[in-house]
């Protein structure tokens, strides 16, 4: 029975064995894969970044590929910062990006790692290098262009000669009687305003 024992159990190890590395192959690669270039460049989800600053080497490509999501695709940087072991992603936009919010712009990076991350923790900082800038427009409004044939021909089928009534000039009358009134009033409280000061005297 010893013999048939062991053949047992090399049979349930062999068949677990299996089962094991069935799990392993099965199971999905989580996030994107991340291919070196250089030291400092990298290709992600088909979009090539350049590493711009790795404060005390918080770059990890692994858990960078992990963490990496489809969102994050429209940013023009992406900082990722350390935090009780775990890396958290935030996108920014150039700052000449006039369609994003001011706290999305890259220039409140500070701002950002001040209030939002630990005291002194790792973070990077990557570029999206494929990005085509955008050229930023200033915003003129732009005039119509109409035909002016069609417009004048618009305004001459109105053109008539308006005759001119005469008008009389209103006669505007003055009223002497208030204005003698009031300034009889005026005269009467600049001579009553009088002051006297007096020391109070002790009791």
């Amino acid at each position: 029975m010893t013999k048939e024992k062991e053949n047992i159990t090399e049979e349930v190890t062999a068949v677990l064995s299996e089962i094991v590395e069935d799990d392993e192959k099965e199971k999905p690669q989580k996030g994107k894969e991340v291919l070196p270039i250089s030291e400092s460049e990298f290709i992600i989800d088909n979009r090539r970044y350049k590493l711009v600053a790795n404060y005390r080497e918080g770059f990890d490509a692994s858990k960078f590929g992990e963490r990496y999501t489809d969102i994050l695709a429209k940013y023009d940087y992406i900082v990722g910062d350390w935090g009780y072991e775990q890396l958290r992603l935030k996108g920014f936009f150039y700052t000449k990006n006039r369609k994003s919010s001011p706290d999305q712009k890259i220039n409140m990076l500070e701002d950002y790692l001040y209030e939002y991350c630990n005291f002194g923790c790792a973070y990077f900082v990557v570029e999206c290098v494929d990005r085509p800038h955008t050229k930023t427009k200033p915003n003129r409004r732009h005039k119509k262009t109409h035909n002016k044939k069609s417009k004048q021909a618009h305004v001459a089928e109105k053109k008539t000669k308006v005759e001119k009534k005469p008008t009389s000039k209103p006669v505007i009358k003055k009223k002497q009687t208030k204005e003698k009134h009031s300034d009889a009033k005026m005269v009467t409280q600049k001579e009553t305003k009088e002051f006297v000061i007096r020391k109070k005297e002790d009791q």
